[in-house]
């Protein structure tokens, strides 16, 4: 794995990961650099990013929780689907 750099994240979500790690015998970073090589292959992240990106800039916040909104409900019923 190439070097590493701190990222701040969520208490929990450092809690869950340190579990995950300690289960699977698989360190932090290895979870988390997975975890995110899979987000990026969902069908709507780079144009999601891309939108959310034009929105955050131009302070649009409608945009990013209707986008957030949208994304969520995807993910929901991708999960049915499964």
């Amino acid at each position: 794995m190439p070097a590493t750099l701190p990222v701040r994240v969520p208490e929990r979500v450092h809690h869950e990961v340190q579990v995950a790690s300690r289960i699977t015998g698989r360190s932090a970073a290895e979870l988390i650099d997975e975890a995110w090589s899979l987000l990026k292959q969902a069908p709507d992240f780079e144009a999601d990013l891309r939108a959310s990106q034009k929105a955050l800039a131009s302070g649009d916040l409608k945009t990013v929780t209707d986008l957030i909104i949208s994304a969520a409900a995807r993910s929901k019923a991708q999960r049915i689907r499964e």
